[in-house]
């Protein structure tokens, strides 16, 4: 009795590591193709996002050509898609804190050596920030309070832009004969206008939208967000983008390993995340050698860069532990990166990354 229960333990056994056996070899057999899958598909995804980002352009741009030979927007003096990301964003260089009145940093400006501007969200000031004595050494207000969301500096004139769209214009802003001209455009509240930067090429402003991409319900631009042109020349806002971010394919952009990358395509089936990466852009500069579109969000803790023609370039995560809330970014004319966060609670801050040339 006792041997026929062996004998029978022994089949058992035998059964069952024979089925393991089996199951360990179909789960190989199933991860090489979740990985083949998953290379194809990131190839794949990366060479669609391209096609539909120059199709989308060549669809929306009224005021330039998206075409290499007529856009005469799309000098590129070099770019660091050619070699490494050229900041660790992971270490900053330096980091200077800011006094409890910018608790809610919103923009930044480079201005000249040493200084960059600043503004709030609450109050019509504009803040200068000497980098050497590290301290605000000079303070300029243009007009009642409000939500003013970014700066941006030609000469002596700085524009400041709130997140109804509208952008004030502050002639001579250092002096107390300084002049200020509100410009009304066709971006509103609904529009969340909270990136400006002044864009040298084109003799204009590029606006950043954190809300809706369209400035009419007719074009809504789902799933995008948008960049628009202010011409300062003719001082008025182009109908349509410039440019056109697709929300839906930043992930292919990510340096995520194959299993971090199939797991969120795993998730999103799942309805376990929003099926488009959180992506609000709240900062927008332009590097001063490369002349790749640099873009900020808080929301998703994002930094994209793009090229003259909107082709996305990179995306680089930022950490929270070290980008608290980070609301606005310059760059200094070497190449020094400036990104700033929000204290929310705290003081606010701005952090400094030392410009790593390829060269």
């Amino acid at each position: 009795m006792q041997t026929h229960r062996m004998i029978t333990l022994s089949i058992k056994l035998k059964k069952f590591y024979l089925y393991s056996y089996f199951n360990i070899i179909r789960l190989f057999v199933l991860i090489i193709l979740i990985i083949s899958f998953s290379l194809c598909n990131s190839s794949n995804s990366k060479e669609n996002n391209e096609k539909q980002q120059q199709l989308l352009l060549s669809i929306t741009n009224t005021s330039t050509d998206p075409s290499p030979d007529n856009n005469k927007y799309s000098i590129i003096v070099n770019s660091h898609s050619n070699g490494s990301f050229p900041y660790d964003l992971e270490d900053p260089d330096k980091k200077y804190s800011l006094p409890k009145y910018l608790e809610e940093v919103s923009g930044l400006a480079y201005y000249k050596k040493d200084k960059i501007l600043c503004v709030q969200d609450e109050k019509a000031n504009i803040y200068v920030l000497n980098l050497k004595k590290e301290e605000i050494v000079s303070k300029y207000d243009f007009g009642k309070d409000g939500d003013y969301e970014d700066i941006a500096i030609v000469d002596q004139t700085a524009y400041v832009i709130r997140n109804d769209g509208r952008i004030f214009e502050i002639e001579d802003f250092t002096k107390k004969s300084r002049k200020v001209k509100e410009h009304k455009t066709k971006l509103s509240e609904r529009n969340d206008t909270e990136g400006l930067t002044f864009d040298k090429l084109s003799n204009s402003l590029l606006i950043a939208c954190k809300g809706a991409p369209a400035i009419d319900r007719d074009n809504s631009y789902e799933g995008y967000k948008a960049i628009y042109r202010f011409d300062l020349g003719e001082m008025e806002l182009d109908k349509k983008p410039c440019f056109l971010v697709d929300l839906n394919r930043l992930d292919s952009y990510k340096d995520d390993n194959l299993f971090t990358a199939f797991s969120k395509r795993i998730a999103k089936k799942l309805q376990l995340v929003e099926s488009e990466t959180s992506f609000k852009p709240s900062g927008i500069a332009i590097h001063p050698i490369y002349g790749e579109i640099y873009i900020i969000s808080n929301i998703g803790k994002l930094l994209i860069i793009l090229d003259r023609h909107g082709k996305i370039l990179d995306v680089q995560d930022l950490d929270i532990k070290i980008f608290r809330q980070p609301e606005g970014i310059c760059f200094s004319p070497s190449g020094d990166l400036f990104i700033s966060s929000e204290g929310q609670g705290g003081k606010g801050y701005i952090l400094k990354f030392n410009f790593q040339s390829d060269e």
